[in-house]
């Protein structure tokens, strides 16, 4: 009787209490229509999958018509905009950036960031979102942020970054306002190096005096020898023959699996074209250690230790639209 009493009062169970300390959300601010259960906006790609949730699902009539609306997105792993939920109908003008994701990263190249979101309520989802141009300031995996930016033809895109709970005390009233990570800088990692740098300086100590030095005794004559020709081994190679090179293809081969152990997924320049694209986008996907290594020749090879997870994921990358 009491455990339902407090559960009545709110009190969550064990399996609500695995979240964030701060709730993660993905919102996109978006001007569309809603007529019945129908909504659309010139803006959402064609083919993009839309249905109603939260207010919008519980009281339709009382979002109707044209005006700013509250979407939850969902992206396919390329990072385009797949499917949107339709919250609710905004009473206000809208104030702030038009996306607006809080989430744990998990992956970030220069390119994109792949992001968890876990909600309060609700499955966690992962979205892959593009970096705008010129954002390449470094982020950390397993750390959370609140990202910035807006729609731009079908793909939601990345223009700026907070780290997460920085921002909530800021929101709070308990902080001023964090520093942006934009451009190619991190304000935050900066920071910290530098702190880093002055815990680990030692404290400088005197130079100990130079000893005087014997004067030199005058070196004795030695007899001159004739000229004679000698002969000496080459030296070694520092560094064996083939370092720098991926492990040889079959001949004819531009893209295949190689190697012993480590084992390498080798991709020759004349594939980097077709098939990088896509194997850079199911990389967050690989469940095991891996390494990326780019070669002189131009070749790319992705390195793993475990032979039959490289191979179902190259399946993966050969069946990838």
């Amino acid at each position: 009787m009491g455990e339902t009493a407090q559960r009545a009062e709110g009190e969550k169970g064990p399996e609500e209490r695995k979240g964030p300390h701060i709730p993660h959300q993905a919102t996109l601010f978006l001007e569309g229509k809603l007529e019945g259960e129908s909504f659309s906006s010139p803006r959402l790609p064609r083919g993009c999958r839309v249905s109603l949730a939260g207010h919008a699902l519980r009281d339709p009539e009382d979002h109707q018509g044209e005006g700013v609306f509250t979407l939850w997105p969902r992206t396919d792993e390329e990072g385009r905009l797949s499917e949107v939920l339709v919250a609710l109908k905004l009473k206000r003008p809208m104030e702030g950036p038009e996306l607006q994701v809080h989430g744990l990263l998990l992956y970030a190249d220069r390119r994109k960031l792949v992001v968890l979101i876990q909600p309060k309520v609700g499955e966690a989802f992962r979205l892959v979102l593009p970096r705008a141009r010129g954002f390449t300031a470094r982020l950390e995996p397993k750390k959370a942020y609140r990202l910035e930016g807006g729609l731009r033809g079908g793909w939601l895109v990345v223009e700026r970054a907070y780290p997460l709970g920085k921002w909530d005390l800021h929101r709070k009233g308990k902080r001023p306002a964090p520093e942006a990570i934009e451009g190619d800088r991190n304000p935050y990692l900066e920071e910290g190096r530098g702190q880093k740098a002055e815990e680990a300086r030692p404290e400088p100590k005197p130079e100990p005096k130079p000893e005087p030095r014997p004067e030199p005794k005058p070196k004795e004559a030695r007899p001159r020898r004739d000229t004679v020709r000698v002969w000496r081994a080459p030296e070694e190679p520092a560094e064996p023959q083939g370092l720098g090179q991926p492990p040889p293809l079959p001949k004819g081969q531009v893209m295949g699996l190689v190697g012993e152990g480590p084992f390498y997924l080798v991709l020759k320049p004349q594939a980097l074209d077709l098939w990088w694209p896509r194997v850079e986008a199911l990389l967050p996907q690989f469940p095991k250690r891996y390494e990326v290594r780019w070669y002189p020749d131009g070749s790319r090879a992705v390195v793993a230790w475990d032979l039959e997870a490289l191979k179902v994921w190259y399946k993966r990358v050969l069946r990838s639209p």
